[in-house]
């Protein structure tokens, strides 16, 4: 799929979900509802893309190199070959971060009115 594609379908099912939700259990439309549900889906994209961006700097390369050998000789096992975690996580973190600061402008749009 498609990058633009991919991040409106995602844009447009968020926009539809927090209403929806709303109706569901039977409370008010409100700004300050939606505001709230907006500012909460957006820190779960966010949470996920700054993990992703965190993995893929190559920071925890180190620390999962040492205890990989640590392993190795605990168990004097053939050392399995190693695959650090910023090759693992290649994938930019841009579509996550884009949709959660996305969902955030709104939430916070949302509050000055």
């Amino acid at each position: 799929m498609k990058q633009p594609l991919k991040f409106s379908l995602t844009i447009i099912c968020s926009l539809a979900l927090i209403p929806g939700l709303l109706i569901l259990r039977n409370q008010s439309i409100t700004t300050t509802a939606l505001s709230n549900g907006y500012f909460l889906l957006s820190l779960v994209f966010l949470i996920i893309g700054a993990g992703i961006l965190v993995l893929s700097s190559g920071f925890f390369d180190l620390f999962q190199k040492q205890m990989k050998q640590a392993n190795f000789l605990r168990r004097k096992n053939q050392p399995k070959e190693f695959i650090p975690y910023s090759q693992i996580f290649e994938k930019k973190p841009i579509y996550w971060l884009t949709v959660g600061g996305f969902l955030l402008i709104l939430s916070i749009l949302l509050l000055l009115f």
